[in-house]
């Protein structure tokens, strides 16, 4: 074990939520240090590289508000844009000297008796400081579909997270197993290259036009010198974006208004297939997908679409759980991620022993007030943790508000002089109660299999109400639900 290297903040991560609260960290004049599993930042959006990942959330609402970024190329940014995005913010912030690279955190440990925080590396570094922060995400850990067979399959096999640069598709017979967000992006590039592509799709999903277009140099330009104009231009977004939350009430007049319309937009735009992509589940259930280009591509010459699971392989042969059929030399999973293993691989023990994924399990699953903190766990704050996902606008949003939120908590421990501040039992009961309330009433609570819930049907990805209650009650926290010692 090497030397212990000392922070005022430790941050475990180095994408979005990373990169946003070391920034912010450092304008508020404390010494951060983020310990980076990879060689360079940008979390997700550096290790996605499938052909067509982009965002689905407009560029100039997908960028930091106290960092924006005049040149976006086009309404939804592709990956490239994105990862440039991060590595320009983090440099021109003055981060970069403050991360770790390399670095896998095994575990994080409290000290009682000097309340520090120890993280040890799988590289044999140990990192001390007073306060710590993960902020490794909830879509970094690919999910690999457990088919019979796949090991013996004779072509390669690639997934959307671990995408082989390399992989040429030209006049290969591809299948692709999945039609989630990946998925439908990856589809129509790939399908213009074989010389046929077979999609497995075990279920439907909702997908409502993308309506993507390419920034002028005249827009560009304006964004650039009128800065008031791109932050109304932000504010529109979000607003556009933000009015669309009742669609995700179960049951509401809005919910069933724009059910209707996307089903009409599937019918007219997928022909014959329509019945195989209309979902029978709510709207929203699971995460809405943007395209302009599927139904055009799905009823292409090359492309077959299977309405099944993939069930087995042999050799090249692949079967659907429907008896179909088609023949590969390649596949291309787009199988998504483990999102519900938060802090996955990372054993975190608090006082006396406690250890953090036993109080999750005692608990029926991961949970934190507001996302934020957890009691038993004092000077430990998440970024992205459980229930802060979004099903209607920017993450970047709610990320912003979790790092006010701690550097205000921290704040408040300096001003008393104290050594600690967690949360307390009794407001993360209330807390968690009316969650729960709420999410019920949520198109997400609906009968439908998705990465939001747990085996159980706990939803714990997602917030239950607006970004704009999000961010009152993040700059609002109430001094009761916090105990400040030490």
């Amino acid at each position: 074990m090497g030397d212990t290297h000392t922070a005022d903040i430790l941050i475990i991560g180095a994408g979005f939520g990373g990169i946003c609260m070391g920034l912010r960290a450092l304008r508020a004049g404390l010494r951060p240090l983020i310990l980076e599993r990879a060689s360079d930042v940008g979390g997700t959006w550096r290790d996605n590289t499938y052909p067509g990942c982009a965002c689905d959330t407009q560029s100039h609402h997908y960028s930091l508000s106290f960092a924006p970024n005049p040149d976006w190329s086009q309404r939804f940014p592709p990956q490239p844009e994105i990862l440039a995005y991060a590595r320009r913010i983090t440099r021109e912030g003055g981060l970069w000297p403050h991360i770790r690279f390399q670095q896998t955190v095994m575990s994080l440990t409290f000290d009682t008796a000097t309340s520090h925080w120890t993280a040890r590396t799988a590289e044999a570094e140990q990192y001390r400081a007073p306060v710590a922060v993960t902020a490794v995400g909830q879509l970094n850990q690919p999910a690999h579909p457990r088919i019979e067979g796949m090991a013996d399959f004779p072509g390669p096999v690639l997934h959307s997270a671990h995408w082989d640069n390399g992989f040429d598709p030209t006049g290969r017979d591809i299948a692709v197993v999945g039609s989630g967000a990946s998925a439908i992006q990856m589809i129509p590039p790939l399908a213009e290259k074989a010389r046929h592509l077979t999609i497995f799709q075990r279920s439907p999903n909702w997908v409502v036009p993308r309506d993507n277009r390419t920034y002028s140099n005249l827009q560009r330009r304006l964004f650039r010198y009128l800065p008031g104009w791109r932050r109304l231009h932000r504010a529109a977004i979000w607003w556009e974006w933000e009015r669309s939350w009742p669609e995700f009430i179960d049951g509401s007049r809005q919910a069933r208004k724009r059910s209707a319309e996307t089903r009409a937009d599937i019918r007219a735009k997928a022909g014959p297939l329509a019945d195989a992509l209309t979902p029978d589940y709510p709207l929203g259930c699971k995460r809405i997908l943007l395209a302009d280009d599927l139904y055009p591509t799905l009823r292409r010459g090359n492309v077959t679409l299977i309405p099944a699971a993939l069930e087995r392989i042999r050799g090249d042969r692949l079967i659907g759980a429907n008896g179909q059929t088609c023949r590969a030399d390649a596949i291309a999973l787009a199988t998504g991620f483990r999102a519900r293993d938060f802090l996955p691989g990372m054993t975190v023990i608090g006082p006396d022993g406690v250890r953090l994924h036993d109080r999750w399990k005692a608990a029926g699953g991961p949970e934190a007030y507001l996302g934020l903190a957890l009691p038993g766990f004092p000077n430990l704050f998440f970024v992205y943790g459980p229930n802060t996902n979004l099903g209607h606008n920017s993450i970047l949003f709610m990320i912003e508000c979790q790092a006010h939120a701690i550097l205000g908590a921290l704040s408040r421990m300096r001003r008393q002089g104290a050594t600690r501040i967690e949360v307390t039992e009794a407001a993360m009961a209330r807390y968690s109660e009316k969650l729960h309330r709420d999410l019920g009433r949520t198109a997400w609570a609906g009968g439908c299999d998705s990465w939001y819930k747990g085996e159980d049907g706990r939803i714990v990805n997602n917030w239950s109400g607006s970004t704009l209650d999000y961010w009152w009650r993040t700059r609002h926290l109430p001094k009761r639900d916090f105990v400040v010692s030490g």
